[in-house]
């Protein structure tokens, strides 16, 4: 066996070993970055994300999706080539946010819906960030303009399509063959037999899907914890004032700012730190800040890629090109910005910031947080008893 691959086996580990040693010496901050971590899941996300995993679960198990599909089929198969339940997958990760969209893709593989070249091209596309989080909180809440939010949000989407019609041709070089089965009729009466000749019942289809639901959540809370903890200790350590040393010098050329490099670079790690970063940023134009908050919205950075990851190692679809096609999305989302300043320039140097607007939404946000709590408390208590009934049968 080769040195070289002795050594590389063991680079995870050897990571993982500082980083905890790192957590060791800097105890208090740690601390902190993982509480903030886990206020962020559990305020935000919980609330934002749960009831969207258990609905889009049910909807896959009561072969909804299949029926969306049939009627979709031939639009996504010219578009995409893929079937017509990538239509769901793609409106569902537009409407809940990262990383639902992954989520669905993977479990449509997992249960054979889809081909392995076919999940690989709904990857590419169905992967995108929430109107809720691009409009409100990066729009409204760090540049104080909903325009602003409505602009990154157009190039957000726009990329994604654009980089789901660049992929419409992976996988040709396989032989892949795919017909469309356009016959509604049967089609329908085939899905009404599968429901019939289900032999679980709603209610324990349902138990199902809160399981995976919750697993899910947790999941991704782990993850956010995990990477809070990890951007604290690599700020703490100077190794991110190292980073931007290093892309200064590169980039001196240019007259490019540490301080804008450096809010990049946190971006990279994490989305909502960067923009709110590169936001504050006085001395740079403000048609770049937003193509790097774009860039960043359509990237998701390290820690939503490494969630996607996740579900993605469970399938046999490839991990490394769906984070090419990430980047991908960034760039084409940075130069969309530029395509659409001229139509919304008019009301970017208007102040449109309307302050009883954003208490209204606000209000109506943490009302909607706040229910969706509860929400929260009663099914970990059904995944608690389902779960222990599960061990006893």
């Amino acid at each position: 066996m080769r040195k070289s691959k002795v050594v590389a086996s063991f680079i995870p580990g050897i990571i993982i070993l500082i980083l905890l040693s790192c957590i060791v010496v800097f105890p208090q901050d740690s601390l902190d970055a993982a509480y903030l971590g886990l206020k962020i899941w559990f305020n935000t996300l919980v609330p934002a994300l749960l009831p969207f995993l258990i609905g889009s679960g049910l909807l896959i198990r009561l072969k909804v999706v299949d029926l969306i599909g049939i009627f979709l089929e031939p639009i996504t198969q010219f578009v995409f080539r893929v079937s017509g339940k990538g239509a769901f997958a793609f409106v569902m990760s537009i409407i809940s946010g990262y990383p639902v969209g992954i989520k669905i893709v993977s479990e449509l593989r997992e249960k054979n819906l889809i081909s392995k070249y076919e999940g690989q091209r709904l990857s590419s596309f169905c992967s995108t960030s929430g109107p809720l989080f691009v409009i409100g909180a990066v729009g409204i809440g760090m540049f104080k303009n909903p325009v602003i939010g409505y602009m990154i949000l157009i190039s957000h989407y726009l990329s994604a399509l654009t980089v789901g019609i660049i992929f419409r041709g992976y996988g040709k070089k396989y032989n892949e063959t795919y017909k469309i089965n356009w016959n509604i009729k049967n089609a329908v009466k085939n899905l009404v037999y599968d429901n019939m000749n289900c032999k679980k019942g709603f209610f324990c289809i349902f138990g199902e899907c809160i399981n995976d639901s919750i697993n899910t959540i947790l999941n991704v809370g782990g993850f956010i914890v995990v990477f809070s903890v990890v951007f604290r200790i690599l700020t703490i350590t100077n190794f991110i004032d190292f980073i931007t040393y290093f892309f200064v010098l590169i980039l001196s050329k240019f007259n490019v700012s540490k301080e804008l490099i450096y809010a990049f670079i946190s971006g990279l790690f994490e989305i909502t730190i960067g923009c709110n970063n590169i936001a504050s940023i006085t001395d740079v134009s403000l048609i770049f800040k937003i193509s790097l908050c774009a860039f960043l919205v359509s990237f998701s950075g390290i820690s939503i890629i490494a969630q996607a990851c996740s579900f993605l190692n469970k399938t046999d679809i490839n991990t490394y090109t769906y984070i090419l096609s990430k980047f991908m999305q960034g760039i084409i989302s940075f130069v969309y910005i530029y395509a659409l300043y001229p139509l919304f320039k008019y009301n970017l140097d208007i102040a449109t910031f309307n302050h009883e607007y954003y208490v209204y939404n606000q209000s109506m946000f943490n009302t909607f947080v706040g229910f969706n709590k509860i929400f929260f408390v009663a099914l970990m208590f059904v995944y608690v008893y389902s779960y222990k009934t599960k061990l006893k049968g």
